[in-house]
């Protein structure tokens, strides 16, 4: 045992992630990050605007939040108001299902 074995386990970890990050993100890391950086903002922009009352904001927001999770309408834990086009057709974003 030795550092050089943890740092090359490490190093083909790395590696993999990134083949997976490249797979999934041909645009590269920044594009990834953008990525994440607007479907947190979207998140966020929810939750103000289900706060504040504001269901016309809501349905907004979760329409492109939704809209960016339609690459995945396939995944078995795909949210549910996509499939039931709660968002589409106008009901209340802020009641629970």
């Amino acid at each position: 045992m030795d550092l050089q074995t943890g740092v090359q386990a490490y190093q083909f970890v790395r590696d993999r992630q990134d083949d997976l990050r490249d797979e999934q993100h041909p645009e590269g890391h920044d594009a990834y990050l953008q990525s994440w950086r607007d479907a947190h903002e979207l998140s966020q922009g929810y939750a103000t605007a289900v706060q504040a009352g504001n269901t016309v904001e809501a349905t907004r927001v979760l329409n492109a939040l939704m809209t960016m999770a339609a690459p995945w309408n396939n995944h078995p834990d795909f949210p549910a108001a996509a499939h039931t086009g709660h968002a589409a057709h106008g009901a209340d974003p802020t009641s629970e299902q």
